[in-house]
This record gives structure tokens, sequence and C-alpha cells, in this order.
């Protein structure tokens, strides 16, 4: 009789395991669901966002060519005279001939708002409000569920609640795909069919075991995978540890004076224009005699001239400016898999001229960026569907309204394994 409990023991205690996964999966899944239902809704407004503007706003964003365009300066000349009061926050330039030009801009009363201007003619086409359209509600919802309450955790500060509770989803939902793969890990020499292939004409549990635990098997990689990215942009393990480890470094550029502000200061509310790795990077200061040739002695250092000078550097594809801001300010030029300028994260640019020297203070892109920063660059656009061959939406037909959270790059695994 003992020996035949001695015998059972080890089937006991597998069997225990077993249910006590199995009762992690589900408490798992009954968190994590609801979420998951939510972050797929939000992430398809954010997606189609280009063709949705493209509609919405075609009254803006299309123009009928006329000649040689105005000069940039004139272009954001217009729309200062449109708003008096507001604030510059960057330009960026018609992509095609048929676009209308986009300055971004802040009122007096701290509202952030896209400005569009005629390139041809200098009208003023009219504005749209960021807080108003679909994208930037969509994002809020997807990043914090509009909660705007703060909590206090010991170790870690002060974090927004709504974006703790995504963060915690998403560690579940890593947990999810774990306790489903042993859940589902063939048993009792299981054959193909219920393990890579339903059984379908099974009845009862098995049939709608089957139908749940074999497609999830097949698609357990790409959960895990916007899972893991999702994380990188969340509070906690994204803000704490993943960006703080991958965050560009300042000393590439020791001879450079800079502020106190970093990169992540250009983005305006809710946007995430920066490339990731680039946040937390502080901003050069003007000024000084220190940086590298850039716009020609002489030559004065405007709107125009730092396109010109981009343009001739190999940036010949979508960016916006941002002009300096007072006396320290730097002009700082960006294109990104982030902003949806490129639709290959290997052609990142980023950079910082003097604003009364036009020397190039600082020159970012894909060779300067860490092993992490490059995974970043590429597995956020895939992320986001806006990555080359995955992208639904081509740069140079894109009509992007001048805000972040999202971003074109390239044919991920070739680009990244072959860079």
């Amino acid at each position: 009789m003992n020996t035949a409990a001695q015998d059972n023991t080890p089937e006991l205690s597998t069997n225990k395991f077993y249910l006590a996964v199995w009762r992690w999966h589900f408490y798992a899944g009954i968190y994590v669901i609801p979420f998951m239902i939510m972050l797929a809704l939000t992430g398809l407004v954010i997606l189609f966002t280009p063709q949705i503007e493209d509609i919405q706003y075609r009254h803006l964003m299309f123009v009928s060519p006329q000649g040689q365009p105005q000069p940039y300066s004139a272009q954001l000349e217009a729309a200062r005279r449109a708003f008096p009061q507001a604030t510059v926050d960057r330009f960026r330039p018609n992509s095609e001939p048929g676009r209308s030009s986009q300055v971004a801009l802040t009122l007096k009363d701290g509202t952030a708002i896209t400005a569009f201007v005629n390139p041809y003619t200098l009208e003023v086409l009219g504005s749209v409000k960021n807080s108003e359209r679909w994208e930037n509600i969509a994002t809020e919802i997807h990043g914090t569920l509009l909660i705007r309450q703060e909590v206090a955790l010991p170790l870690v500060g002060r974090v927004n609640l709504g974006d703790l509770l995504i963060e915690i989803a998403a560690g579940l939902m890593v947990l999810l795909v774990i306790t489903g793969l042993y859940l589902w890990w063939p048993r009792n020499r299981q054959g193909v069919y219920g393990t890579l292939i339903p059984r379908f004409r099974a009845q009862g549990r098995t049939f709608w075991k089957d139908l749940h635990s074999v497609p999830m098997f097949w698609l357990s990689l790409i959960v895990l995978f916007f899972a893991l990215t999702g994380l990188a942009w969340t509070g906690i393990w994204g803000d704490r540890y993943v960006q703080a480890w991958n965050t560009f470094p300042e000393q590439m550029w020791n001879d450079v004076p800079k502020s106190t502000q970093n990169l992540e200061s250009l983005n305006r509310s809710g946007e995430k224009l920066i490339p990731w790795n680039l946040e937390n990077t502080r901003l050069p200061v003007s000024g000084s005699m220190a940086g590298k040739d850039g716009i020609p002695a002489g030559t004065p250092v405007n709107l125009d001239t730092v396109i010109q000078y981009v343009r001739d550097n190999g940036v010949n594809y979508g960016f916006w400016v941002a002009p300096p801001r007072g006396v320290e300010g730097v002009w700082t030029v960006s294109a990104s898999s982030m902003s949806r300028d490129v639709t290959d994260a290997r052609k990142d640019r980023t950079l910082h001229l003097d604003q009364y020297s036009g020397k190039v203070l600082a020159d970012i892109g894909w060779n300067q960026y860490s092993l992490g920063a490059k995974a970043m660059a590429s597995g956020i656009a895939l992320h986001m569907g806006t990555y080359g061959g995955w992208s639904l939406y081509h740069p140079g037909r894109a009509a992007r309204c001048d805000r972040g959270n999202s971003g074109f790059a390239g044919e991920i695994y070739h680009d990244y394994y072959h860079s």
C-alpha cells in the first residue's frame, strides 16, 4: 500500500503543478482580455490614422501645385501672422508637390494645434486641435486609459495610474503566453492533431480546448512581441529601466556645451516624435565655438538654409524642424521611424545646429544607436504596423498632422539582421 502511494507521488505533484499553472493562466486571462480588446481597437485607429485624416482633413492637407513653392521661412511667417499669439513648436515641409506644409503651434492658452499652409500661395488653409484628433484620443486611451491620476509606489515614485494598469496587463500577457505554452505542450505521445491542428471532429471540451490552444500556439510569438515592445513604453519597466539602459550617451559629444533640457521637451503633450533612445539626452547650447562645419560661414542661419543643409547632407525624405527656443536654443531637425518620416529605421537622423554659427553640434543616426536602441527603433515601428513592407501607408503619400506616437521604418527582419 505504501509502495503504491509513493509511486503515485510524482504524478500527483505534476498534476498539482499543472492545475496551479492552469489557475494562473485563467486569472491572468480574466484581467488581460479587456485590455487586449481595448489595445487592439485603439491600435487600429492609430494604425489607420493616415487614411482617416486624408479624408477627414482633405481640404487642409491637399493643394494644387502652382509653379515654384514660396520659401519655407515665408510659409512659417504666414502661420505666425495667422496666429500672432502662438508659439512655434516646429515646421514640417510639404512632403509632395500636392501637399500643404504643416506648422505645429501652441496657443497662448496652452492649446496645441497644427496649422496647414499652402506652400505656393501662403494661404493658411486652417488648423486642427490635437486634442480633437482621433489619433490623439486613441493614443491617450491606449497609453493611460484617459486617467490623469498618479499613484506613489515604493522604490519607483509617482506613476500614472492608467499607465500602471496597462503595464500590469502587458506583464500578465507575457505570463499568459508562458503558462499557455506549458498547458499546450504535447503529453501522452499526442500527435499533430490537438497540438498543431485542431481536432474539428471532437466534441465538447476537447473541441473548445483545441480551438483555443492550437491557434494561440501559432500566435504566441506575435502576442509576446507586442507585449514586450509595449512594455518598453510603460512608466516603470520602460522609463525606469529599458530606456535608461539604452539612452544615447552624451559623452560622444562632450566638446559641445549642453543645456538642462532634454530632447523630450520638444514633444508636446501626448506626443512621441523624438526617437525613443534620445528622449533623455540633453539638448546642446548655441553660442559657443563648438561643433563641426555646417552651414557655410557668412550664410544667414534660418529655416531655409537649415532645410537646404540637411537635404544636401542626405536627409532627402520627410522630416520636421524645431526652431531655437531662447538665446541658447538650437535648430533641431529630426527624421525618424517614431514620427512616420522614414520606412527604414536605419535612416533615422537627428541634427542640432547652432542658431548663430550654423555649425553642427550633433548628428545622430542609426550607427550611433546602441543595440537595444536599434531593436526598439525597429520594434516600435513594427508594433505600430508602420515598418516598411508591413506598413499600410507609404511615407511619400502620408498626410501627417504634426504630432507623435507613430513611425515608419523598413522591412524589419531584413533591415535589422543585415545591418
